[in-house]
């Protein structure tokens, strides 16, 4: 099952390259197969996954960011179809480099929930960040091509402001898990502080985007909303030094 494990990762992180690649070479319809056909590899990785760990694979952080092509396919069908943005390759490209990180985890097959996670706001708070640091990173990914090709930042608004009701639902189902696992609310943790920060920029984004008076703030706001989320989802689980009752290195 290790091998399986390892060899779906790998193949669904080619197809996303694969992506990427099709779309430089103006092959959209290639890049969305491909894409597509990263998300069956990625369910399958899912499938793996759990029964490896005898419950839903959302407990550690290489679960976590094999669970990225799942969420970042359908965003792709979602902002072509309903709002006209075709950014396939980029939501590909945010895939791979999570699958990347996947790849860099240790396997940790014996890893089972503890009694905090055993919840059902488990499932749909990892999910809701999930989808919406995905889509942040897209948004950063964007906003980086934007000093060369203007238009990308609205892109990167756009997918903003579909990421942020994914982040904000996080942030809330956080605190009603928080209170049902240890009895209150919030407790200014470092990652539920970081997780407030992080939502508390974008939002401020959102408010000055549309006034030209700001227009300068755009790309600033959107890069450091961006380290923010690095920081709330890698830095505070990864980093042992760190102590943090969310934190995956303890």
């Amino acid at each position: 099952m290790t091998m399986l494990v390892y060899t779906l990762t790998i193949f669904a992180l080619l197809l996303c390259c694969g992506s990427v690649v099709a779309a430089l070479l103006n092959r959209a319809g290639d890049s969305r197969r491909a894409f597509d056909a990263a998300w069956v590899v990625a369910v399958l990785l899912f499938v793996a996954d759990w029964v490896l760990a005898q419950a839903p694979p959302f407990g550690n952080m290489r679960h976590v960011l094999a669970f990225f092509p799942l969420v970042m396919v359908p965003a792709a069908h979602y902002l072509r179809r309903f709002r006209g943005l075709e950014l396939t390759s980029w939501l590909a490209a945010a895939s791979a480099l999570a699958l990347v990180g996947a790849l860099c985890m240790p396997l940790q097959a014996t890893w089972r929930q503890m009694p905090a996670l055993q919840s059902p706001w488990f499932a749909p708070h990892v999910i809701a960040y999930v989808v919406s640091y995905g889509l942040m990173t897209v948004a950063a990914l964007l906003t980086l091509a934007s000093f060369r090709r203007e238009e990308k930042l609205a892109e990167a608004g756009e997918v903003v402001r579909l990421s942020l009701p994914f982040m904000t639902f996080g942030l809330w189902s956080g605190a009603l898990w928080a209170d049902a696992a240890w009895g209150g609310y919030w407790a200014w943790d470092i990652k539920e502080a970081w997780s407030l920060l992080t939502w508390c920029i974008y939002l401020i984004y959102l408010h000055v985007e549309r006034y030209s008076a700001f227009a300068s703030w755009r790309r600033p706001l959107l890069l450091l909303g961006f380290a923010a989320v690095v920081v709330t989802f890698l830095v505070v689980n990864l980093l042992p030094r760190i102590e943090s009752m969310h934190s995956y290195a303890q």
